[in-house]
């Protein structure tokens, strides 16, 4: 008998010896990519993904190039939170690239190039665009997420149709808003939803039109993340959002002084790639010379262009001229400084030229919200 039992107890200790090796710890991986002034974001967790963004122009084939390094073959999600270009660019280089089973954006239209590309591919790929409703779950891989935004219609300002959502693992969570401005985030306060998280990338590239103290406070998170460029042209991030992560203890990670973030959790920790810099210093805005030249007369110049789409007051260039300092959208009546990130994606039949704020004010149009 007991010969028999030592050979049992070896047999045993035979087949776990060849048997399969036990499973790693699940591991949820959030990678806060450095693409300038942008956002993009990639969220992994075993072996399923989520794109949340993918940066400007500039940062497209850096995207893909990263999301490869990172053996990504298919995106099961890819979010595109709203339609300005330094969000939606890297979408359309990842979707010419990678097979995607399920495309987020909100439901609102843009009139810009990226705009028109982002439908064709999304349309070639026979992928139909979906607006989660608020409060509604969805799983990747380990990672559960819930959708906290948009909840309403009509804004003023497109970035408030940002999608925003919350990201759990186990104990651990984080908080992704896009550019949800302040009429969002206080949508998203009364909503009941749960915005406690343990990491929060920061709203607007660290505006302090979005980020709002309120806000910050009901996160209350333990690590904040500002994805800006160094240097950039709209003050980002801004010392009202910088005060209000620091008043709440939180330590702070940034894209234009550290790079590539990763933070990674088995659903108890997190940790990173890098340690916070908490350097909580804001950027500066860009000058716009303040004596600016005369308008010069050209009215005849806009009413010979027939072929405008878009039609403008006399003080408005359809061309170019020597002295122009503001670049004018005659679609959607916003003003911008020429290195605004909007002119760059913006449609040549919907530019106008001008010198002259006051005059576009008198005329119905208003300063872009991002270049003042």
């Amino acid at each position: 008998m007991r010969h028999k039992r030592f050979l049992k107890y070896m047999l045993a200790l035979a087949l776990l010896s060849v048997g399969p090796a036990l499973p790693a710890c699940a591991q949820t991986d959030v990678h806060i990519l450095d693409v300038g002034q942008g956002l993009s974001v990639l969220i992994e967790s075993q072996g399923y993904t989520m794109l949340y963004d993918g940066g400007d122009s500039s940062h497209s084939s850096y995207v893909v190039s990263y999301l490869k390094q990172q053996g990504v073959s298919k995106l099961d999600y890819v979010v595109a939170s709203h339609y300005d270009a330094d969000h939606l660019n890297g979408i359309v280089g990842a979707l010419n690239v990678f097979p995607a089973e399920t495309l987020w954006g909100p439901d609102y239209t843009a009139d810009s190039r990226v705009f028109d590309s982002f439908l064709k591919i999304s349309a070639a790929k026979g992928l139909n665009k979906i607006q989660p409703a608020p409060g509604t779950e969805y799983s990747v891989g380990d990672a559960a997420i819930q959708v906290l935004a948009p909840s309403g219609s009509g804004y003023s300002d497109v970035n408030n149709y940002s999608i925003a959502i919350r990201v759990q693992d186990g104990d651990t969570s984080f908080l992704i808003t896009g550019d949800a401005e302040t009429d969002s985030e206080q949508e998203m306060l009364s909503s009941g939803l749960t915005l406690n998280s343990d990491v929060y990338i920061m709203g607007h590239h660290g505006s302090g039109t979005s980020n709002n103290p309120e806000f910050v406070q009901a996160v209350s998170p333990e690590y904040a993340v500002v994805s800006c460029a160094m240097g950039n042209a709209y003050g980002h991030p801004h010392q009202e959002a910088m005060t209000a992560v620091q008043s709440v203890g939180a330590r702070l990670f940034r894209t234009d002084m550290q790079g590539n973030l990763v933070a990674s959790t088995d659903g108890q920790t997190i940790t990173w790639n890098t340690a916070p810099c908490n350097n909580y210093t804001p950027g500066s805005f860009m000058e716009v010379p303040a004596d600016l030249p005369d308008q010069p007369p050209i009215s005849e110049t806009v009413s010979a262009d027939r072929n405008q789409k878009a039609s403008a007051p006399a003080g408005i260039s359809s061309q170019p001229y020597d002295g122009y300092t503001i670049i004018v959208n005659k679609n959607s009546k916003k003003y911008h400084i020429p290195s605004c990130r909007s002119v760059r994606d913006m449609k040549e039949s919907n530019k106008g030229y001008c010198s002259d704020a006051a005059y576009l004010n008198a005329n119905g149009y208003q300063p872009c919200k991002n270049c003042h």
